[in-house]
């Protein structure tokens, strides 16, 4: 994605770490109920948790402290990648 296609993000992780996060687009706020990807299913790396939207889609939370730590390591392009 071409930077000027999408949104910047500005996120502060624990210990104050800043980043960018380029999505797509922001879809809006709604209030969930969160559930744990990791005591449901497994754990899966850069995913907090996830959600049942209103019409049945699954949303997934991001677990920004982990993402930002994988841009510092050879695992980010496995996690980092959309597709």
């Amino acid at each position: 994605m071409e930077p000027e296609q999408g949104v910047a993000l500005l996120i502060e992780g624990e210990g104050g770490a800043r980043s960018v996060l380029m999505v797509e687009a922001i879809q809006g706020q709604r209030q969930v109920v969160i559930k744990s990807l990791e005591a449901n299913y497994r754990r899966v790396p850069g995913i907090a948790a996830a959600t049942i939207l209103g019409d049945g889609r699954v949303a997934l939370i991001l677990d920004v402290d982990a993402l930002v730590a994988a841009t510092r390591t050879a695992e980010s392009p496995r996690l980092l990648q959309a597709g």
